[in-house]
Parts: C-alpha cells; sequence; structure tokens
C-alpha cells in the first residue's frame, strides 16, 4: 500500500510532483501545502488542484492526521529553520515520519533531524575502471544554465514521451526527487573529495554502463547537476566542475541545454553553443527555454528563482533551423516536436532505436 505524502513547502518547482503524482512508485500525493502568501496555481487543472492547500488550511483542519509521511523541500526563495519549525514539530507530536532533501542539511539543525530520513543522492557499489566503457546505447545528456532552470521537469517529461513511444529508458536524474518514482540519481560520487577528478569520471562512466547492463535500455537520459558558468565571483555555481566531470565520463549522442526565461538572440545561442563545445566538448543540438527566470540578491548575497509566464514573456522566441532548436514544456506544438525530432534524431542514426 502507498504511503500518504504531504509535500512542505509547494512551489511551482515541485509541479513534476503535482502532474505526475499518479507515477510515484510507493507514494500518494494527498498534499501540497503551500505557504501564506506564496505563489497561486490558477493554471492547474480542478483534479490536480484539489492536492493543493495553503499552510493555514492545512493546521486549521488537522489534515496532519491523514498523512504518514511529511517531506521537506528546498524553496525558490531565501529560508531558514523557522519556516520549517511548526511544520515539523506537528509531524513530531502526531508520530509521522519526515523526510528531507539533502540540501537543508545547511538549513536545518542538526539535532533536530535526528531520526528522520535525508533523500540522498544514490551510493551505488561500483567497482570503479581503469579506462572508460563505451555505452552502447544511446545517450541525452540535459545540461543547465544554472539551478532551477527547468532541468528536472525537462528530464520527467523526456523520460514520459519515450515511455508512451513504446522504449525503454532508464533516467540518472539530478534531482534525488526522483526517487520518488523509482528513477536513478546522479551519485554522491560527485561530492567524493576522497577522490580524485580522474577517479570521479571513472567511477560515473562506470555507474552508466552499470545501468546499462543491468537494465537494457533503448536510451539513457542523463540530468546534470549544477551550471555551466558561474554566475558571479561571489556565486560561482560550482565553477562548472560537475558538468565538466559527466561530459568527461560519457559521450552523449544528443545534448539539450536548459535556459533561463527570456528572450535570445541567435548570436547568444551560438556563444553557448561555443562555450559548451569548447569547455566540455558536447555539441548543443536543442534548447529548452524554462519558465523561471533567476534574479541576484545582493542583500542575502544568492541567487533567487521565480516563476512567470512563459507565452507572455517569449512567445515569439523560437528557432527551428539545425543546431539552433529552441522548445518549451508550456508550449505544446514546440514540445511536440522537439520529442519527435529527438526521437526521429535517433532512429536515423542510432541503429538500436
Amino acid at each position: 500500500m502507498k504511503k500518504k505524502l504531504a509535500v512542505y513547502p509547494f512551489h511551482k518547482g515541485l509541479m513534476p510532483l503535482l502532474l505526475t503524482e499518479s507515477e510515484l512508485q510507493n507514494f500518494e500525493l494527498i498534499y501540497a501545502v503551500v505557504p501564506k502568501g506564496w505563489e497561486s496555481f490558477d493554471e492547474v487543472d480542478d483534479t490536480k488542484k484539489a492536492l493543493i492547500c495553503d499552510e493555514e488550511s492545512f493546521y486549521l483542519n488537522d489534515l496532519i492526521n491523514s498523512v504518514d509521511v511529511l517531506l521537506l523541500c528546498k524553496p525558490q526563495f531565501q529560508v531558514d529553520e523557522s519556516g520549517y519549525c511548526r511544520l515539523t514539530s506537528l509531524a513530531e507530536e502526531k508520530g509521522k515520519h519526515i523526510m528531507y532533501v539533502a540540501e537543508l542539511k545547511t538549513v536545518l539543525n542538526q539535532s533536530t533531524i535526528e531520526g528522520w530520513e535525508c533523500l540522498n543522492l544514490e551510493h551505488p557499489s561500483i567497482s570503479k575502471q581503469n579506462a572508460l566503457a563505451s555505452i552502447d546505447v544511446p545517450v541525452i545528456l540535459i545540461m543547465g544554465m544554472g539551478e532551477n532552470c527547468g532541468k528536472w521537469n525537462l528530464q520527467l517529461k523526456l523520460s514520459e514521451n519515450f515511455r508512451n513511444s513504446g522504449y525503454k529508458m532508464s533516467l540518472i536524474s539530478s534531482n534525488a526527487l526522483s526517487r520518488l518514482w523509482g528513477y536513478h540519481t546522479i551519485p554522491d560520487i560527485i561530492d567524493g573529495n576522497d577522490l580524485t577528478f580522474s577517479e570521479q569520471v571513472e567511477s560515473m562512466n562506470a555507474y552508466i554502463k552499470y545501468i546499462e547492463h543491468a537494465e537494457n535500455p533503448d536510451v539513457i537520459i542523463i540530468g546534470v547537476p549544477g551550471s555551466i558558468l558561474k554566475y558571479s565571483t561571489s556565486v560561482p555555481n560550482g565553477y562548472g566542475y560537475i558538468p565538466f566531470l559527466i561530459s568527461n565520463a560519457v559521450t552523449p549522442d544528443i545534448t539539450i541545454l536548459s535556459l533561463y526565461n527570456g528572450n535570445y538572440e541567435e548570436s547568444h545561442l551560438k556563444e553557448m553553443k561555443s562555450t559548451c563545445l569548447y569547455k566540455y566538448g558536447v555539441n548543443i543540438d536543442y534548447y529548452h527555454i524554462s519558465e523561471n527566470v533567476c534574479l541576484y540578491n545582493p542583500e542575502a548575497r544568492q541567487l533567487e528563482y521565480y516563476s512567470v509566464d512563459y507565452l507572455d514573456s517569449v512567445e515569439n522566441n523560437f528557432y527551428s533551423q539545425e543546431g539552433m532548436y529552441t522548445f518549451n514544456l508550456s508550449n505544446s506544438t514546440s514540445q511536440g516536436d522537439a520529442f519527435r525530432r529527438i526521437i526521429s534524431e535517433l532512429q536515423n542514426n542510432i541503429p538500436m532505436i
């Protein structure tokens, strides 16, 4: 029997949880709890909207009694521990299981989270090799301009499209929440301080090869954590380390770069294409323009993210010539065209698809 799940704090960056809740492996999403004054979800259909409730209603109606598991996620806005205390205290009082994403380890009190379950990256027992193995099925790499630029939703949508088209796919996701669907995540070797860069590359390659052998998929989709570029000296975005590591571990057949919302001139796309080619050795085949905007908060000295109406802001921002194909998940026409092009490209160029 699936465990009844409540997610807090819910925001538009977590929409995949809501839109594909029926596909969760061991959980049934029953409440997406939105803090007071946060986003509205008018665009969500009535069936899904019934799962969304504001934080005060959650308390007033004692909805915690209907929940088995409380999942704490990282919001897109600045947050401190006080935002979680009231709800987690209630959950503990009612004997509910509490899960949290690893990004909250630096926010939550370490003594408080003892006994809670951390949704970490996978920790596979894979023997590294001294030489890189050839990956014999098509690989689609999804890179991003930064965090919260629509990569996760794109990974799930692309996986769904392959399944619906009759193909067997494996997803190695950049988001640990993907484990709720039974997907893989980027292994924690990317954070392994005890490994040299070469050992990390070889271990990542061995992990991808292991999944190929274990699952025999038609295609492997890899979501790359982090950013291809630093934002500024004060917000380095990891200096592009993880994209460099993964692009050395595997040679993709198709690469998609997910961008923040905005109107991009052809010259901007060509510049990013050149950056990825010369810095990471990958050719960008498709550009996904997300609904998220990234802004720098000088007081907090960090990036903050906001969702906008895609159609109002970049409705004419489409390119379809070779090497410059852009699309957006909210635009059903561009999304469908992009996915059909990807499948056709693999069918025409790679025998096993």
